[in-house]
């Protein structure tokens, strides 16, 4: 079968749809993922918010007031950096093994080994390169926005507006061109961050139009899982009174809200889990029908 934009756009469903069960798994370790990042950060966010509350009452803050907010972030960001790369990894590797080989089931896809480290090694690097692109692209039309404001010539404005939707149509471009790194890397079980370019190749705006439809299918799912979720969020936050949390220190108010806590968080799992699905799963499938083809 060759490759079809609109047949890998719902590739996401039709994974969910044959393995209901990788849906759980997913949300569940998205369920421990937060819990353990909370529990290693919930005393530099609670020393945030109190140095936040404290910069708020101040009525001229010096640097030296923002000192405890950039210790708080910093005890943060080395937590919750690590584990993101992490658990993406974990993840897009689950989702393509979801696409490729769906035989192997077992824990929703999940494994933690050299798959996965390779897929974490790709991201990683894909993230730097299109962070280093996008501020060269968005850097020059600046600059040229820059002198034509300066210069007071409204031409200038006009190009500068012509260079910024050239630069977003070369990122979305040079995003489909590597689109299929992360899927090459796992089936094929090596780093493959360029390979993506030749398999590419003649296919970039049916890529790119399969990446919006799932991107709006994801809106889709959202906007459902909010119609069918809403009355049970709002029946349980119904029964909090929210004029009384406040004043209260942080512990007193996570007792009271509890249980709406607890399903919004599940409810966040659940639907998030589906969104991955539906957003990455179509460019597994991509890979798989224009390798079959």
């Amino acid at each position: 079968m060759g490759f079809s934009a609109t047949e890998a756009a719902f590739e996401g469903f039709r994974v969910v749809r044959r393995k209901p069960l990788a849906l759980v798994w997913w949300a569940g370790a998205y369920l421990l993922v937060m819990a353990l990042g909370f529990a290693l950060i919930a005393g530099p966010v609670v020393n945030l918010m109190v140095a936040m509350e404290e910069l708020e009452s101040s009525g001229s803050p010096s640097m030296a007031d923002f000192e405890p907010i950039w210790a708080a972030y910093g005890a943060i960001f080395p937590v919750v950096l690590p584990l993101g790369i992490i658990f993406g990894a974990v993840m897009n590797a689950a989702i393509v093994r979801s696409v490729i080989s769906p035989q192997s089931h077992a824990f929703g896809y999940m494994r933690l080994g050299m798959d996965e480290v390779r897929t974490g090694i790709v991201t990683l690097v894909l993230t730097i390169l299109s962070v280093l692109v996008s501020g060269l692209i968005f850097g020059l039309v600046g600059v040229v926005f820059g002198f034509a404001a300066g210069a007071e010539m409204p031409m200038l404005i006009l190009v500068g507006v012509v260079a910024l939707i050239a630069g977003l149509v070369l990122m979305a471009w040079l995003a489909a061109r590597l689109s299929l790194a992360v899927p090459i890397t796992v089936a094929e079980k090596r780093i493959a961050i360029f390979d993506s370019w030749g398999l590419t190749k003649g296919r970039v705006w049916p890529i790119i139009g399969m990446a919006v439809i799932a991107f709006v299918m994801t809106v889709v799912v959202s906007l459902l899982g909010g119609l069918v979720f809403l009355p049970l969020t709002m029946t349980i936050g119904a029964m909090n009174d929210w004029t009384a949390l406040e004043g209260m220190a942080l512990p007193e108010i996570l007792a009271a809200v509890g249980p709406a806590l607890a399903v919004s968080i599940l409810v966040q799992a659940v639907m998030s889990s589906l969104q991955l699905a539906v957003i990455y799963a179509p460019f597994s499938a991509a890979y798989r029908d224009i390798k079959a083809g």
